[in-house]
């Protein structure tokens, strides 16, 4: 089999790594009954190393001045030493596993191998569960997270519904130039689009090249040690009410939920004053809308910074932070900043580390939002019962965050620097003190298109 080619912007990613903050996406899940060993490794043969040769490689960075790489093909290659199987401690399930995805996010990926691997843990209450590592330079998560989705199967007499994987969508200039030039009629329309984006573009450049994190407890060089925690599945019916009373989406309320717990956890384990706000990197896809697995692997996303209010009452900070996203998505941002990555991504060394961590410093971390399936799925024959899933931090970015839904509900994560956050079940604290406040404060009522009667919002417990 022949080596292939490394895109720079993917080597980027193995020469920015360090071992304070390893660059590898991490996703979680866990089933109802135990899965089979020997069925996984069938499903993943099939679905993963097969289709996508590169999983059989390792990569080789030349260390010339300028970057340049390329993905090895590893003769040694064994599916076996890549899918390791483990048991739990018994008793706390979740808490055993909370603890094992925490020193995984911690482990760095041996390079030289091909940098991937999958933990069968079983002994997860009466069922299984599977954490898939694998390096930012094989594939962005979003197109980690489809490959993922694609080992699943319908639950028998039920259709596939897995919805497309995406945070943010984007404003397209040069299809409003187009629609401009082949209709005529539609040009008034096509220009004030493309004057909004022009303007909220300046806007967002002038917010990024003058933003500075303010300085917390948190701030400063992570450590080596990680941990991770995740809510209990919050009812989407609740998040979609609090939404409509507001003209917001659910993603806009997860993220001023998030903030609210940030700050909750900030003022309960430090003691100390909360910022107003923090900035965070998000992803934004820029892959065509499509479910199942990706036609091919690789970064082709772009990361742009939002600014998410802390403090103040709820519906305050919702429509601040709809506001702020609104921007974005209207903007060309998204376009800007991976063209900067790529640019990046061909530049020497020193200047890619220089520039990259400079960037990723004007941020706390990292959050990501990742639509699932809607219906229940299985995975070799085991029904999955929850999903969440990280992308990485960089530099010195000491908390990453994941907002996911699958079937209904939405689970959201938090992966932190143990040296400078501590537990991230602090942080799941947190975001239920908050949730169960706006639930408490405004008490919205949804109409389940399902069943047609109203449902009021149930409060996520651990």
């Amino acid at each position: 089999m022949d080596d292939i080619p490394m895109a720079a912007e993917d080597g980027l990613w193995l020469r920015i790594d360090r071992a304070t903050n390893v660059l590898g996406i991490v996703s979680v899940l866990w089933t109802a009954t135990p899965v089979e060993p020997v069925a996984l490794r069938r499903v993943l043969s099939e679905r993963v190393v097969d289709p996508h040769p590169v999983f059989r490689h390792r990569p080789v960075l030349d260390g010339g001045w300028l970057p340049a790489g390329t993905w090895e093909e590893d003769p040694d290659f064994d599916l076996d030493r890549h899918l390791r199987v483990e048991s739990l401690p018994p008793g706390r399930p979740d808490a055993a596993l909370q603890e094992r995805v925490g020193q995984l996010r911690s482990t760095p990926l041996d390079l030289s191998r091909p940098p991937w691997s999958v933990h069968l843990l079983q002994g997860h209450g009466e069922g299984s569960a599977v954490v898939v590592r694998a390096h930012h330079a094989l594939a962005d998560g979003v197109r980690m997270i489809r490959l993922l989705l694609a080992l699943l199967d319908p639950l028998p007499g039920a259709s596939a519904d897995a919805r497309p994987v995406a945070t943010h969508g984007m404003d397209d200039v040069v299809a409003d130039l187009l629609d401009g030039l082949r209709h005529p009629w539609r040009s008034l329309g096509a220009g004030l689009r493309l004057t909004v984006s022009a303007l909220n573009t300046a806007l967002d450049t002038v917010e990024i090249l003058g933003w500075v994190n303010p300085r917390t407890a948190w701030t400063g060089p992570p450590g080596r040690d990680k941990t991770a925690a995740w809510s209990e599945e919050i009812p989407l019916d609740l998040l979609a009410g609090l939404a409509h009373e507001d003209g917001a989406t659910v993603n806009d309320v997860c993220l001023a939920l998030l903030g609210g717990a940030v700050a909750r956890a900030h003022e309960s384990e430090l003691n100390g004053p909360t910022p107003s706000n923090l900035a965070w990197m998000v992803p934004v896809n820029l892959d065509p809308l499509e479910a199942g697995p990706p036609e091919r692997l690789g970064n082709h996303f772009a990361l742009v910074l939002v600014v998410l209010p802390l403090r103040g009452p709820f519906r305050a900070r919702l429509a601040e932070v709809h506001a702020r996203v609104e921007r974005i998505r209207h903007s060309w941002e998204p376009a800007l900043t991976h063209g900067l990555q790529q640019l990046i991504g061909r530049a020497p060394d020193p200047v890619a580390g220089a520039v990259s961590d400079h960037l990723a410093n004007k941020a706390i971390g990292v959050v990501t939002n990742v639509p699932g399936p809607r219906t229940r799925m299985a995975l070799a024959g085991a029904e999955v019962t929850g999903i969440v899933g990280w992308a990485p931090c960089s530099a010195d970015q000491v908390l990453t965050a994941c907002i996911v839904s699958y079937a209904g509900g939405v689970r959201i994560g938090f992966g932190v620097d143990r040296c400078r956050v501590g537990d991230a079940r602090v942080l799941v604290s947190a975001l239920r003190e908050e949730l169960a406040a706006v639930v408490r404060d405004h008490r919205p009522t949804h109409r389940s298109p399902a069943t047609g009667s109203a449902t009021t919002p149930a409060r996520s417990t651990r």
